[in-house]
């Protein structure tokens, strides 16, 4: 088990918190929203998840290279 300030725990953070977004049925949030402005999954996964999933990938990259900077 990994201690509770161990660099795990943080990256674990990072990829659930932006991983959701890249499909849009990860989150409540993302649910909440297909109903509410009527958003098709579908239509989500072709034209928007691509963007998240480029965001997640340069989160985990700039995670990466500040935990490297940093020591």
């Amino acid at each position: 088990m990994y201690p509770t300030d161990h660099v795990f725990w943080e990256f674990l953070v990072l990829s659930t918190g932006t991983g959701g977004s890249a499909i849009i049925i990860g989150s409540a949030a993302g649910i909440a929203v297909m109903g509410i402005e009527k958003i098709n999954f579908l239509w989500y996964l072709k034209n928007i998840s691509w963007v998240a999933l480029i965001g997640f990938f340069a989160g985990i990259l700039v995670f990466i290279l500040q935990r490297w900077m940093t020591g």
